[in-house]
């Protein structure tokens, strides 16, 4: 994975009634035997056959294949989630194949049983993988418009500099600007984009700012899972652009505005 595939990925909901071929499939469950993360927590994906789980979404049309993830409830977990699926959405999009993050249009009841969900575990989302088709269909067109998909919310909103009083511009941004560029594009639920990060030096502060009124359910808090995306793709565009670090806890001593909540650091040389 790399920042053009970063750059290249775009919700699919529409596929064509190609097949993947066995060999990209065996890479494919390669690659979902790896599905790491900074928090070490196990996280598990496995590839699904529509037709033989009964597995469909209203919002998805031709897909035959999909990757859904499950985990144990613990602290971080839909942090670490969000990093590892969006990892995998990456890898699939590096080798030619259209995705889109499912969490709640979905028969829930059929992709739990293809998962063996057994107590204590969580499937927060599952995706189709497969081959876009030419057009979008007219209700893909209409869902990407609702949520303004292709918009995002102003670089001096989301980034500020030593604490949340002093907005951080793009060209204050320096060495961190081509990694939090990659932060602003990620995909998030409904689009609300959650996450915060203030820019202290050679340390980067990651928090969660929760939309009202956004429910939580039995999948656990979603816009930790958009954190943990956002986190992937910072991750991946230090590492191309040689920024030697780590993730960790820290507890940062910066005053946070209402329903804002502290996630990770990022550190050099950790």
């Amino acid at each position: 994975m790399n920042i053009e595939n970063i750059k290249a990925r775009k919700s699919v909901r529409t596929y064509n009634e190609e097949n993947i071929s066995p060999e990209i499939l065996e890479k494919i469950g390669e690659f979902i035997k790896k599905a790491d993360n900074p928090f070490n927590i196990p996280i598990e994906l496995r590839l699904l056959d529509a037709n033989e789980h009964r597995l469909s979404s209203p919002v998805i049309i031709g897909a035959k294949k999909y990757v859904a993830g499950k985990y144990k409830k613990q602290i971080n977990g839909e942090v670490a989630f969000g990093y590892s699926f969006e990892k995998f959405v990456l890898y699939a999009t590096e080798i030619g194949l259209g995705t889109v993050w499912i969490a709640g249009t979905m028969d829930r009841k059929a992709f739990e049983s293809a998962m063996d969900i057994k107590e204590g575990e969580i499937m927060p989302a599952v995706t189709p993988i497969g081959y876009k088709a030419d057009k979008r269909s007219i209700r893909e067109n209409i869902m990407r418009k609702a949520i303004k998909a292709d918009s995002r919310i102003n670089f001096d909103k989301l980034f500020f500099k030593n604490d949340f009083n002093t907005a951080l511009n793009e060209n204050e941004a320096g060495k961190w600007l081509i990694p939090l560029q990659m932060v602003r594009w990620a995909p998030s639920g409904v689009n609300r984009q959650p996450w915060r990060v203030v820019v202290e030096g050679d340390k980067i502060y990651f928090y969660e700012k929760r939309t009202k009124g956004y429910e939580r359910d039995n999948v656990g808090d979603a816009q930790k899972i958009d954190l943990g995306i956002a986190l992937c793709h910072f991750d991946i565009a230090t590492r191309e652009i040689g920024l030697k670090g780590h993730f960790y806890q820290d507890n940062p001593n910066i005053a946070t505005p209402e329903n804002t909540e502290y996630i990770a650091t990022f550190g050099l040389g950790k």
